[in-house]
């Protein structure tokens, strides 16, 4: 059976992917001496990390507008768009029990940090 893959949006995928790991294995790997906002590469390395997460999410969902519109052309786009929004209320669900901190709540105490928004919420929304 033959796919009709768009090459580019896969390669543009993979360099996002590579991007988000490079950064947060750089960020988490660089030493307190060389972030400096004096020091070029650096300036330079942190300007191109804040397009990984917004390449990210605009390829993720381009996939995902791609995936529907080709399963809309065929007809089948209802088990698509099911799937889609199981994907969204999972990674919601998965994103929020992350935060759940159920020693301190069996315990009485109750913290705001359970309504703090993180990237899997941002896109199970999307």
């Amino acid at each position: 059976m033959q796919t009709n893959r768009i090459y580019f949006i896969d390669a543009v995928r993979a360099f996002a992917i590579l991007m988000m790991l490079q950064g947060h294995f750089i960020d988490n790997l660089l030493a307190r001496a060389y972030r400096s906002d004096t020091n070029t590469i650096y300036n330079i390395w942190v300007y191109f990390r804040g397009f990984t997460a917004p390449t990210f999410f605009t390829i993720s969902g381009l996939v995902f507008s791609y995936l529907l519109l080709r399963a809309h052309a065929k007809g089948y786009d209802k088990p698509r768009i099911k799937k889609g929004l199981f994907r969204g209320l999972l990674l919601l669900f998965i994103g929020y029990s992350l935060r759940l901190d159920i020693f301190n709540w069996l315990s009485g105490n109750f913290n705001n940090r359970f309504f703090i928004v993180d990237v899997l919420q941002c896109i199970g929304l999307a």
